[in-house]
């Protein structure tokens, strides 16, 4: 793997912006990366998604992630300013 398109999910996502689990999926996906660090996305990713091609599965495991992660976030007292986000 070299970081180039279809080499790995989260670099077509986040790197290239390619649609890879669908619209609302791939969103989450991007929005969790924003909330956490690299590493932490890459443990998340291993342990929850662990490269499955079952849409439906990611699109779960992506919103049950978020919603901790804005949780977490708003426990510790940051704000995103937006909606949803």
């Amino acid at each position: 793997m070299n970081g180039k398109p279809g080499d790995h999910p989260l670099t077509d996502l986040l790197a290239y912006d390619l649609e890879v689990y669908g619209a609302e999926a791939d969103e989450l996906i991007r929005r969790i990366a924003k909330l956490c660090s690299g590493r932490e996305l890459d443990t998340c990713w291993g342990r929850e998604i662990n490269w499955s091609k079952d849409r439906d599965l990611v699109l779960r495991k992506a919103r049950s992630r978020h919603e901790e992660l804005l949780k977490r976030a708003r426990e510790g007292g940051w704000e995103s300013g937006r909606s949803g986000a």
